[in-house]
């Protein structure tokens, strides 16, 4: 996808296909921003190579297992790659039993950088904001692009749903006012890119879950 000079590419990974973005800003070539990748470091490896980018961060939306998988593979491959998440997401950043419920495998990443609702990131000469959206789960963030109308949302938003929360740290109430907060005051074209499935539009949202 193009929208002005931002190109976002998408590898769905893993068993649970998770939505992994590559981010990246036509006017600064060599460089990228990576969302939530989630599993399969040699795709994401081999896909950086063929497009010849650098990522300059790793911005997750959550620790669920399913969106971090590849991060410590990734940081080997880049040591210069900043790692961002939120402060309110360590516990499951540093519990394999909380962000993996699952399976028995341990994953543990250790972030770079910790995030606060509200943080201006400069990344690939753009502006990401990260916006507090907890209810999938308690650190859960999205990353506004308010130049270029873009919203990656986790798991958050999907296509005419939300996220679960019946997992570790996670509340229906706080869902119902995040998507309320977020829908009620993001510009309605803004373009949604989700944790898994297709993207969709705040407008299209507003109407279906509000």
């Amino acid at each position: 996808m193009s929208n002005s000079n931002l190109w976002v590419g998408l590898l769905v990974v893993g068993p649970i296909q998770t939505n992994c973005y590559i981010v990246k800003n036509e006017e600064l070539p060599g460089r990228c921003v990576l969302v939530d990748p989630g599993d399969d470091a040699e795709r994401i490896l081999t896909a950086l190579s063929r497009l010849e980018v650098r990522p300059e961060a790793i911005l997750l939306t959550h620790a669920h297992f399913d969106h971090i998988q590849a991060v410590n593979a990734l940081k080997e491959a880049f040591p210069e790659v900043v790692i961002c998440l939120a402060e309110k997401e360590r516990a499951l950043a540093e519990n394999p039993e909380l962000s993996n419920p699952f399976q028995k495998e341990d994953y543990v990443i250790s972030p770079d950088r910790w995030l606060q609702d509200g943080d201006e990131l400069s990344f690939i000469g753009c502006s990401f904001t990260v916006l507090a959206s907890p209810g999938h789960t308690a650190g859960s963030v999205c990353y506004y692009l308010k130049e270029q109308d873009l919203l990656f949302a986790g798991d958050t938003i999907f296509l005419d749903s939300c996220g679960r929360t019946d997992l570790p740290t996670g509340s229906e109430q706080a869902m119902r006012e995040t998507l309320q907060r977020l829908l009620s005051t993001l510009p309605p074209q803004t373009a949604v890119y989700p944790g898994h499935g297709p993207e969709t539009t705040v407008e299209h949202e507003r109407d279906y879950l509000t």
